[in-house]
């Protein structure tokens, strides 16, 4: 015998029911958002956040995190999982990215910022673009104590391995006529830090494009210049008097932003800022691109990194549009990976020994409102501490073999007490 089972259609606005998540519950600071092995850990939350860079003080570890148009915090980092903004210096200019080295932060002022800021009411200077020089020897009280005028701005500076020179980028996108046409590097003398001299100009005689990004290898034999739409490779033996070895004209990458040389030396890593950062739509472009510099002269594309739309599809943010891009990417201390900020695309860990073809990513996070301009590991690869224009600062921790992570709300699902079940709008039947 058949048996008879009730069945009740509900009234239309039952019929959609979420499903629930397996979300565990999260602090509303931490990112919401979804990832592979990564998970965030910790958030310290301002607006406008750029560069990011490490500091050992006494013993202790420090982030330097500047945010454009307010300053910088200096950031104990000795618990990663527990951060603490322990000193902050107000500079109201931008963009701000810095460089650091020992006890000295080096801060690019591409618009300057207000003279009554404390960044320049410190030294008693009016206030323009340049390099500031910031010292974090005691980490509670950042204190300016150096400063050069460098009339183009400074998007980007960046200190010469042997500590003595510092190369500034202005990514102008039109060429200066003097003292030649073509796009300019600054070369900066900081061997006093309280008085540091700009010393001299070196010009690129490509498309006559300004650098973006520079990067010096190792032993600081060469800089790799990012220049908008070309990439140039500089002897720099002699720091002072840089010369050109090769350039790399590829239209594939619409804006070389940086140019990372694998800490072996062998290969050559060119983000493309495409359509710099203003919202391309999609997750599929902007990627990085990478070259074989076996043979120096003729540098040979050999790999191609792509954004995953898959795993990007939560990013929404930048003004409400869509910007998924390769920026600021960095090698971890033992160099077998990068790091790297994507803004809407949140934070990728990419294998920097598995870069022929397609660059082999290792982990991710997305949060639902990321802008994310740097992200970076200091000493060990399970943080990933990052800097972001929405969020302020951000840690994660890298899990291998964790999986999918969604921090996201859970929803909850729908219920019915069974005798409140039947009531108007409720209609059933038997079969």
């Amino acid at each position: 015998m058949r048996r008879l089972v009730p069945a009740c259609l509900l009234a239309a606005s039952f019929l959609s029911v979420p499903v629930a998540s397996t979300a565990a519950p999260v602090s509303l600071s931490l990112a919401q958002g979804v990832g592979k092995d990564m998970v965030p850990v910790a958030n310290i939350p301002y607006t406008n956040g750029t560069d990011l860079e490490f500091a050992t003080v006494n013993g202790h570890d420090y982030a330097i995190a500047p945010a454009m148009g307010s300053g910088l915090r200096v950031i104990n980092i000795d618990n990663p999982e527990a951060p603490v903004v322990t000193g902050f210096l107000g500079c109201n200019g931008s963009q701000n990215d810095v460089q650091v080295r020992g006890n000295l932060v080096l801060m690019g002022m591409d618009g300057s910022a207000s003279s009554s800021s404390q960044c320049f009411t410190q030294l008693g200077k009016t206030a323009r673009v340049g390099i500031l020089v910031i010292s974090i020897a005691n980490p509670a009280a950042p204190q300016a104590i150096g400063f050069v005028h460098v009339p183009q701005g400074v998007h980007n500076v960046t200190w010469h391995p042997g500590g003595r020179y510092a190369y500034t980028s202005d990514s102008g996108l039109t060429p200066y006529l003097s003292p030649a046409p073509g796009g300019q590097l600054q070369i900066v003398d900081l061997v006093n830090p309280n008085n540091p001299v700009h010393v001299g100009t070196y010009t690129l005689l490509g498309d006559r494009m300004s650098t973006h990004d520079i990067t010096f290898n190792a032993s600081g034999s060469r800089a790799y210049v990012a220049a908008l739409n070309e990439t140039y490779i500089l002897d720099t033996t002699n720091p002072a008097a840089p010369r050109e070895v090769s350039r790399i004209e590829d239209p594939a990458i619409n804006i070389s932003h940086g140019a990372d040389p694998t800490p072996d030396g062998r290969y050559l890593l060119i983000t493309d800022e495409q359509a710099g950062a203003i919202a391309n739509g999609v997750c599929n472009v902007g990627g990085v691109h990478v070259y074989d510099l076996l043979v120096e002269l003729a540098p040979v594309k050999v790999g191609f990194y792509a954004l995953d739309p898959t795993n990007s599809a939560t990013a929404t943010l930048n003004n409400g549009n869509l910007t998924c891009t390769a920026h600021v990417l960095d090698y971890s201390a033992d160099g077998t990976v990068w790091t790297n900020g994507n803004y809407a695309a949140g934070v990728r860990v990419v294998s920097a020994t598995s870069v022929l073809g397609r660059p082999t990513e290792l982990a991710w996070f997305t949060a639902d409102n990321a802008n994310t301009w740097s992200a970076k590991t200091y000493k060990t690869k399970t943080y990933v501490f990052a800097n972001d224009m929405e969020r302020g600062f951000d840690v994660f921790k890298w899990v291998p073999g964790l999986g999918t992570v969604d921090t996201r709300p859970a929803v909850a699902p729908l219920s019915f007490d069974r005798n409140t079940m039947l009531r108007p709008g409720t209609y059933c039947f038997t079969r």
